[in-house]
């Protein structure tokens, strides 16, 4: 019988551990034993789950920027995911398997094709009894490894985590790529700011640096080369890929980003310190703390109960939207890593990573996703009280309030024309915090003629929608996350009433949106590996913008923006040009 001794990180580790490891990598930090999968009965891969990439933020170390994780002497268990992060989630539901939540919740899980490890053995060791499979000495020390795909969950900064249930490897496992998803701190904890040393906002994006800091360090062990990263990100995953993406914190330690659904634009959500503090401020008052010094606002909030701090948040979350706490522009501070320096707009006119290739996507229905969570917020009710909420974040905290109102007004005269629905209002939605950026972000890149910038519009009806399925939806295109859907397998969906196997044009579509990752990552192309000239062009600022559309697979569809697309990217040009 195997005795376990507990880590700080809640880990079992034994000495007789590492005599049952399927296989086994020598991290950094120490020896961690992972687990033998297998993708669709053919394809053979390695997970290490629940890894923990630095010390954990508990106790004192609350609100800090993360520290080194510490050595461990047995091995580490990683066959198993561990807690999620604190959080009030309001959409992916039954798509997070884990509902256990933790302050300790700064984990990875690694995911790797069975020939990338450094000692491959010829045979599945699922299929012949032998030692277990090391990682860590390589036979070859001259391959550089393959590459590796850091990828950034969603969530409105608020909910949501790196766990298979949404984030499964399994498509991408087929295509030689070394797969990386993580937690990182959420909503309060990741993203209240009190403009203080203590507290200066961004700890999210911190984690992330921190997160890609450990993958220069340990990619070696797993078969990866460091020096061929890609960073992604879903929704809020993708805006903060775009902003570390400008961030000199992170310079080096990726080659080529991909976006899917969210930019560094604060558009659904805003960078302004103004509305960090009138967020902070509820969020205190909520809590009955009324100090002003952030040093003793500190001190209490390490001292107040977790349970206290979720409830103040559940409340402001209730009250705002899916959004609430957010990246914010820094105060630099002696001790303290700056992310976000300056407004991501005027980084990116700096020229500010224009040197990284980047994939950027929308999906032609993006915000049919929060149907239910618009109903749910009575969105209708409260345009009516309050019609700056046709406008995006940012730009009610860049207006004065009788500007920001008049063009409250043009946005509804376009979208609602007087009579204010739902479907309107979803359709409003996905222009204006979803498409438009997108657009908008592709057309500002070409014209600074730096790295490619290649777009992409999903449309693609699902034979079986996980978002549609999960989500009780139906709509005519493809929501929000559908795309991701594709490229990662919610295996959270097998246990669900009604589940049946994918067809084989969703098999197909899954394999068409790997290979254009795969592709993008091989050669910051994603059609780079046809024997024939490219149908994907990167957007050209000397031409009407283009994009891929992506709606069936196997099939190309490189075509322009749409009459009524066009209309619309002058008309939000037309409101952010209003801004002095």
């Amino acid at each position: 019988m195997i005795k376990y001794n507990i880590s700080a990180y809640g880990a079992p580790r034994s000495p007789e551990y590492g005599t049952e490891c399927e296989v086994r990598v020598r991290l950094q930090s120490g020896w961690a034993c992972g687990v033998h999968r297998v993708a669709d009965n053919c394809t053979h891969f390695f997970s290490f789950l629940g890894v923990p990439y630095a010390a954990q933020p508990i106790g004192e170390r609350r609100f800090r920027e993360l520290e080194p994780v510490e050595p461990w002497n047995d091995f580490y268990d990683a066959t198993y995911e561990r807690p999620i992060c604190p959080q009030y989630d309001v959409l992916y539901g039954r798509l997070q398997e884990s509902h256990q939540m933790n302050e300790a919740c700064i984990y990875a899980n690694i995911h790797v094709p069975l020939k990338a490890l450094p000692v491959y053995r010829v045979r599945p060791p699922a299929l012949v009894p032998q030692p277990p499979h090391q990682a860590g000495l390589s036979e070859n020390e001259n391959d550089p490894g393959l590459p590796i795909l850091v990828f950034i969950h969603g969530g409105g900064f608020a909910f949501g985590s790196g766990g298979i249930g949404l984030h499964g490897p399994e498509f991408l496992m087929r295509k030689d790529v070394i797969v990386i998803t993580f937690n990182y701190r959420l909503n309060v904890f990741g993203f209240l700011s009190l403009n203080s040393s203590s507290i200066p906002g961004n700890n999210g994006l911190r984690d992330v640096v921190t997160l890609l800091q450990w993958v220069q360090v340990n990619a070696k062990s797993f078969g990866g080369d460091p020096n061929n990263v890609t960073l992604a990100g879903q929704s809020a995953g993708a805006s903060i890929a775009h902003l570390i993406s400008m961030s000199k914190a992170a310079d080096g330690l990726f080659q080529r980003v991909i976006l899917m659904s969210g930019t560094g634009l604060p558009n659904f959500f805003t960078s302004s310190p103004a509305y960090a503090e009138l967020v902070a401020n509820s969020f205190l008052s909520n809590l009955g703390i009324n100090a002003t010094d952030p040093e003793d606002i500190h001190r209490q909030l390490i001292a107040t109960p977790i349970e206290d701090i979720m409830e103040s948040n559940k409340l402001l979350q209730e009250y705002f939207g899916l959004v609430v706490f957010a990246p914010v522009v820094e105060t630099p501070f002696p001790g303290v890593t700056t992310i976000l320096d300056e407004d991501p707009e005027i980084l990116m006119a700096k020229g500010c990573g224009i040197n990284i290739p980047m994939l950027v996507g929308f999906t032609n229905a993006e915000c049919e996703t929060f149907r239910h969570n618009f109903e749910k917020f009575d969105i209708l009710s409260r345009l009516k009280e309050n019609p700056l909420l046709m406008l995006s974040p940012s730009l009610i905290f860049k207006l004065p309030p009788k500007n920001a109102l008049d063009l409250a007004q043009k946005v509804n005269k376009r979208y609602f024309d007087g009579v204010p629905t739902l479907d309107k209002y979803i359709k409003s939605c996905s222009d204006a915090y979803y498409i438009y950026p997108a657009i908008k972000f592709a057309k500002i890149r070409a014209s600074m003629k730096g790295a490619p910038v290649f777009l992409y519009q999903y449309s693609y009806e699902a034979d079986f929608s996980v978002i549609k399925e999960s989500m009780d939806l139906d709509y005519k295109g493809a929501g929000h996350i559908e795309d991701m859907t594709f490229i990662f397998r919610a295996n959270a969906m097998e246990d669900v009433k009604g589940f049946s196997p994918p067809t084989q044009q969703d098999k197909l579509m899954a394999n068409w949106m790997t290979t254009f990752v795969k592709d993008f990552i091989d050669c910051n192309d994603p059609t780079c590996n046809k024997h024939y000239v490219s149908s994907w062009p990167p957007v050209d600022y000397h031409m009407t913008v283009q994009y891929q559309n992506i709606e069936m697979p196997k099939f190309y569809h490189f075509t322009e923006l749409t009459e009524e697309q066009q209309d619309m990217v002058q008309f939000f040009d037309s409101l952010q040009n209003r801004i002095s």
